[in-house]
């Protein structure tokens, strides 16, 4: 029995050293050959192993700063999209604001049809126009440099009209600068609305490449070292935040 047992192991022995044989290149065959070339193939593996390693911590690191990016990406789209709705508002700030300029006009011109031709004389009608300038730019229906022109008598501001008159002028200059007021808040918000547009592409892009990097960051990561593995495990994790 013993003796059949000695001859598998023989057989055994010999059927692995044939296939180390067949595994080896043809020009390997003495002893210190072989154990080179098994040094040289164990190195060789430990290279690889270290390779993947290395590919497998930059495919995480790669998905972690693209989840970042993302996030940052959608803080953004967030403020965007308040921009617009302040933007929305202030447009139709303005708007009412223009209609409620242009609707006074209206009325200064009937005014200045039944003006009364009473006399009033030039020092009196200078300060009416100066307080009339004054309180319409606190209201904001002047704009700073249509205050001085006022004040400076200059640009159409004539002290020496009748007050009714200068009325009438500062209906003008106020439907004016309500007006450019409002083509400004409208351009300003289509700004916003591209500027809106322009961040939610980016997230939307971004979240997308965050899919991808993830996916390859799980298959690199399952490739680890068990303690390669545990060590990144929370990078992981946060790579898909």
């Amino acid at each position: 029995m013993d003796s059949v047992v000695a001859i598998w192991m023989l057989l055994l022995i010999a059927g692995v050293i044939s296939l180390i044989g067949l595994a080896m290149p043809p020009d390997v065959r003495r002893p210190n050959e072989i154990s080179a070339w098994l040094a040289g193939n164990a190195r060789r593996k430990r290279d690889r192993a270290r390779r993947r390693a290395a590919e497998a911590k930059e495919s995480i690191r790669y998905a972690e700063e693209i989840a970042v990016a993302a996030r940052g990406a959608a803080s953004t789209a967030e403020r965007r999209r308040v921009e617009c709705q302040a933007a929305q508002a202030r447009v139709d700030e303005t708007w009412r604001a223009y209609q409620d300029a242009d609707a006074a006009l209206t009325r200064a011109r009937r005014a200045a049809v039944y003006a009364s031709l009473e006399s009033i004389d030039y020092p009196e009608r200078a300060r009416a126009l100066s307080r009339a300038v004054q309180a319409a730019h606190r209201r904001g229906d002047l704009s700073d440099a249509q205050l001085l022109d006022a004040l400076a008598h200059r640009n159409g501001w004539n002290p020496g009209l009748h007050p009714v008159e200068q009325e009438l002028v500062l209906a003008r200059a106020t439907v004016q600068h309500r007006l450019a007021a409002y083509q400004r808040a409208v351009d300003a918000e289509a700004d916003a609305w591209q500027a809106s547009d322009i961040a939610t592409a980016a997230v939307h892009s971004l979240r997308q490449e965050l899919a991808e990097a993830a996916d390859r960051a799980d298959v690199a990561h399952a490739k680890l070292p068990p303690k390669e593995r545990a060590s990144s495990a929370r990078r992981r994790v946060t790579a898909h935040a």
